[in-house]
C-alpha cells in the first residue's frame, strides 16, 4: 500500500553517532577498560536536539558480553554484529545504524589530510568491480574482492576535466565515462593484472558543456548522455556517432542535471506520435527517459517517438537527481535545498509524498530493488534509507548509513543487499542492508 498525497514536505529526523563509537565498543569487549562512553544525537528541524551519551560496559559475569545504555529518553538497542538500533522512548520503530562492512581507501586517493573527491561512481552488475572518478578527470578501475586496494590499479586520465559520470555496460566488463570536457569514452573494463593502465576503445563528441548523466539502453547498442547545454544525445555505440538530439525545456534549452531511463511498464503517460526508425537504433522504443532540470522542473521524453511526452509544474528550486523504477510505477527527484518528491507514474500531478531533512542538497537518488525503500544521498555527508510504502508513517527513516563524517556523498548504489556510498573523502564503502518482509 503506498502512502497518500500529502500537501507539503514532511521532515525527517536524523540521528548521528561519534565517528569512533566502535573503537569504544571493541575497546570495552577487549577488557581494556571495564566501561566507556560515546554521544549520540537526534535532530529534527523545529523540534529541540536530543543529545545522549551512550555507556558501554562489560558484563560482570560473562566477559563476552557487553551492554549499551543510552541516557534521557532514547534507546539503543544492540542487534548483533556491531549492528544497533536507535529510537526514542515509547517508539516502537527505530533507526538502523548500518556500518560499512568494508571501506575501499585507495592508499593514493584517499589521504585523510589531502583526500580526492569522487566525482563519479558505478558498481559492475555483477558486483565484481566498481570504478571511482575525480576531479582531475582520471578513472580508476577495483576489484570487489581487494581487502586494500593496491598502490597501481587500472586508470586513466580519461578526461580534461572533471569525470561527472560513470556507468557499467550490462557485460560488467565494458566502462562508459562522462566528463565536464564535453566528451564521452568507452572504455574497456576487464580487470588484468599484467595492465595498469586503460585507453579508451571510442570517444564520443557533441556536447557544447558539461555531459550530467548517462544511460544505457537494454544491452548497450546505444546510449544517451545528458548535458548543460540543454540536450539529452542519442548515440550509436558500434560508430560513435549521434543519432538524435533531443531538447530539454522545449526552445529553452533547460540544462539538465540528471536522468533515469526505464521500460514504460503500466505508466499512465501518454505515447508520443511514432517517429521515422533509424536503423541504428536498438531497443529505443517502450522506453521513458525522465529528465530533471536546472528550471526547477521534470521533463519525461517518449524514446521511441523522441518527444517530450509530460513536464512538471516547477517546484521552489532546482532539481539534481531524479530515478525510475518501472515495475513498481514510481519515481523520485530530489532538490538542490533537499527536497525530495515521490510520484506514481500512474498520476504525476500531485507528488505522493515529499520530504526534507534539512536545506543540504539531495546529491543521488536511488530506488531499492524492493520498492519500498529510497537510498538518498546527500551533500551533507548524511546518506539514509528512506521507508516509503507504510500506511501509518508516509515515509519514515529506515537507517541511517554511518561512517562518511559530514563529507557529502554524491554517489550512491544498491545491488541486492549491498549499499555502495562514494564521497568527498575519497573513499568507497559497502553496506549490507536486509530489506524488511
Amino acid at each position: 500500500m503506498m502512502p497518500v498525497a500529502q500537501p507539503g514536505p514532511s521532515t525527517l529526523p536524523v540521528v548521528t553517532i561519534q565517528p569512533t563509537f566502535l573503537e569504544v565498543i571493541e575497546e570495552v569487549r577487549s577488557g581494556l577498560t571495564t566501561s566507556d562512553t560515546f554521544w549520540l544525537s537526534c535532530y529534527k528541524s523545529s523540534e529541540p536536539s536530543t543529545h545522549a551519551k551512550v555507556r558501554v560496559t562489560l558484563d560482570e559475569v560473562n566477559r563476552d558480553q557487553i551492554h549499551v545504555e543510552a541516557s534521557g529518553n532514547i534507546n539503543i538497542k544492540d542487534v548483533g554484529k556491531d549492528n544497533y538500533v536507535v529510537s526514542k522512548a515509547g517508539v516502537t520503530d527505530g533507526t538502523k545504524l548500518l556500518i560499512p562492512t568494508h571501506q575501499y581507501a585507495d592508499p593514493n586517493r584517499a589521504n585523510p589530510q589531502h583526500p580526492h573527491r569522487i566525482t563519479a561512481f558505478d558498481v559492475a552488475p555483477d558486483g565484481s568491480q566498481f570504478a571511482t572518478g575525480f576531479l582531475d578527470g582520471s578513472v580508476h578501475i577495483y576489484g570487489t574482492a581487494m581487502k586494500t586496494p593496491p598502490t597501481e590499479t587500472a586508470f586513466l586520465k580519461v578526461h580534461k576535466s572533471t569525470t561527472t559520470s560513470l556507468q557499467f555496460f550490462p557485460s560488467s566488463r565494458v566502462l562508459l565515462s562522462a566528463g565536464a570536457d564535453f566528451t564521452l569514452c568507452i572504455l574497456p573494463a576487464d580487470p588484468t593484472p599484467s595492465s595498469s593502465t586503460l585507453a579508451p576503445v571510442r570517444t564520443l563528441m557533441g556536447h557544447r558543456r558539461a555531459i550530467t548523466s548517462t544511460a544505457i539502453v537494454s544491452r548497450g547498442r546505444n546510449i544517451l548522455s545528458s548535458s548543460l547545454d540543454g540536450t539529452v544525445r542519442l548515440w550509436d555505440v558500434s560508430s560513435g556517432e549521434k543519432i538524435h538530439i533531443l531538447a530539454a525545456g522545449g526552445s529553452r534549452f533547460s540544462p539538465v542535471t540528471s536522468m533515469s531511463l526505464g521500460e514504460r511498464g503500466a505508466s499512465a503517460i501518454p505515447e508520443g506520435t511514432a517517429a521515422d526508425p533509424d536503423p541504428r537504433e536498438v531497443e529505443t522504443s517502450g522506453k521513458l527517459l525522465f529528465c530533471a532540470l536546472q528550471s526547477k522542473s521534470f521533463e519525461v521524453f517518449d524514446l521511441g517517438s523522441r518527444s517530450v511526452v509530460y513536464e512538471s509544474t516547477p517546484g521552489s528550486s532546482p532539481l539534481a537527481a531524479i530515478s525510475y523504477a518501472s515495475d513498481h510505477n514510481l519515481l523520485a527527484t530530489g532538490s538542490t535545498t533537499g527536497i525530495v518528491e515521490l510520484f506514481d507514474t500512474r498520476s504525476l500531478g500531485t507528488p505522493l509524498t515529499s520530504f526534507t531533512r534539512g536545506e543540504a542538497g539531495v546529491s543521488d537518488l536511488r530506488f531499492g530493488a524492493d520498492g519500498q525503500t529510497l537510498l538518498v544521498g546527500t551533500d551533507d555527508g548524511l546518506p539514509f534509507v528512506a521507508r516509503i510504502s507504510e500506511p501509518e508513517h508516509p515515509v519514515r527513516v529506515e537507517a541511517e548509513l554511518i561512517g562518511a563524517d559530514c563529507d557529502p556523498v554524491r554517489s550512491i548504489r544498491t545491488a541486492g543487499n549491498d549499499v555502495w556510498t562514494a564521497a568527498d573523502d575519497g573513499i568507497v564503502r559497502k553496506y549490507t542492508f536486509v530489506v524488511r518482509t
